[in-house]
């Protein structure tokens, strides 16, 4: 088993044009980090949830009840072990984690 290096989550509310940008520029950057992506989208009526699942399946999509920023990043870090307790858990888990806003974009070399 491979582990990651880094685990991203983002954390949406109704910017689904900001957060496609976001994740393209995530897709698109050429550094040598392995990476996976988890979105949570906090019940945004703006087609965001919908628009991760369309345009990038690679990236895992939490579609959770608006409970917060800090509850959302939460739910994303422990979509990737983080938290959870006991040597199975931590050896899947990416040696890092990056809490990104989505109205970041990334340098093509990040």
């Amino acid at each position: 088993m491979t582990v990651l290096d880094l685990g991203i989550v983002i954390v949406n509310y109704n910017v689904r044009d900001l957060l496609r940008d976001c994740l393209a520029s995530v897709c698109d950057s050429r550094g040598d980090l392995t990476f996976e992506l988890c979105v949570v989208d906090n019940d945004s009526h703006d087609g965001s949830a919908d628009m991760v699942a369309d345009e990038f399946p690679q990236a895992r999509l939490i579609r959770a009840e608006n409970r917060g920023y800090a509850v959302s990043n939460n739910l994303g870090l422990r979509e990737f072990g983080f938290g959870q307790e006991g040597a199975e858990s931590a050896s899947g888990r990416p040696h890092f984690a990056l809490l990104l806003n989505p109205d970041t974009i990334l340098p093509p070399s990040a």
